[in-house]
């Protein structure tokens, strides 16, 4: 991703594990994401129309998917794909979008997995909105046991506000008969809109030198590792907030390596324990410094997904 100084990253929607997010209430939220919607490319204008940050850049990405039945890959390419748009006013404003997704037409088992993040900041404020499909098979099984049944499909949306130090957050469940893909995020987003939340929003304070969010502690490392211009880079942690919750997310290790950066992440949880890891190679000079190239994330063990960067997809 090219995070101007300032997607588990990008590709951790695939996966489906509780991304960790910082949200607006869901009006502004439908506002944010309008001009993300698929088939509708975002552009300068609209994004005045919803009130948010101009675009800056916009990159998109084809999917390939490997699935592990018993003991071999089966391997399947173009399956699905995704978008980052990069929005923000020449200051201290940034505001960055992912649409990503599997096509159940296309990937193996007929797989349905997309999640999108709206992340904006401004100053000590931020503001996001993160909705993704909820996946909690273990095994290959399960997922084909979920293949067309009906009433079972909950979707997730994770709201939070950011302010100086302090923060709220909350999600909102929503359970539909239809399994809503990534080209279906405006009509989820009026369920969204109609939901009411879980429970009470919870308060939070952000540690000394945490990031509101996922996506901009990602774009804090990233931007490092290119600022170091080929030196070494040593490991580092940047603290982050996600529901309530403090996540490190560590830049574990980077290698430069024909004008590109291979970069080795991982995310934890404080409270849990539980970690997540994914690779990343984006660019290190240029108009390509910190745009990503190539992404991989496997979330279970029978399921991988990698991205890579080809802006002649349709996505």
């Amino acid at each position: 991703m090219r995070f101007q100084s300032a997607t588990r990253h990008a590709v951790l929607l695939m996966g489906l594990a509780a991304t960790p997010l910082l949200c607006v209430s869901p009006a502004a939220a439908q506002d944010v994401a309008a001009s993300a919607v698929a088939g509708q490319p975002s552009s300068a204008e609209a994004s005045a129309k919803a009130g948010s940050l101009p675009v800056l850049a916009e990159h998109r990405y084809r999917m390939l998917a490997k699935v592990r039945p018993l003991l071999f890959w089966i391997t399947r390419d173009d399956v699905g794909g995704a978008r980052i748009t990069w929005r923000g006013d020449g200051a201290e404003a940034a505001g960055y979008e992912l649409l990503i997704g599997s096509d159940p037409a296309k990937a193996p088992r007929k797989i349905n997995r997309w999640g999108y993040i709206a992340e904006e900041r401004r100053g000590t404020t931020a503001r996001v909105f993160g909705v993704m499909k909820q996946s909690t098979e273990k095994s290959i099984e399960e997922a084909q046991s979920q293949i067309g049944a009906s009433g079972n499909y909950v979707f997730k949306a994770i709201r939070a506000s950011a302010a100086g130090g302090n923060a709220t957050a909350g999600v909102t469940t929503v359970r539909s008969t239809r399994d809503f893909t990534y080209r279906d995020l405006r009509a989820l987003l009026e369920l969204v809109n109609s939901a009411q939340p879980d429970a009470a929003a919870k308060n939070a304070s952000m540690p000394a030198g945490s990031q509101p969010g996922f996506l901009t502690a990602l774009a804090d490392l990233i931007q490092r590792s290119v600022d170091a211009h080929g030196a070494a880079v040593k490991r580092q942690t940047v603290a982050y907030l996600y529901n309530g919750a403090t996540y490190d997310l560590t830049l574990r290790h980077a290698e430069h390596r024909n004008d590109q950066i291979d970069g080795e992440f991982e995310s934890r949880s404080r409270s849990s324990g539980d970690t997540t890891k994914f690779e990343m190679t984006y660019g290190a000079s240029g108009p390509m410094a910190g745009v990503p190239v190539h992404a991989v994330y496997q979330p279970r063990w029978w399921f991988e997904v990698q991205l890579f960067l080809d802006d002649a997809v349709q996505f």
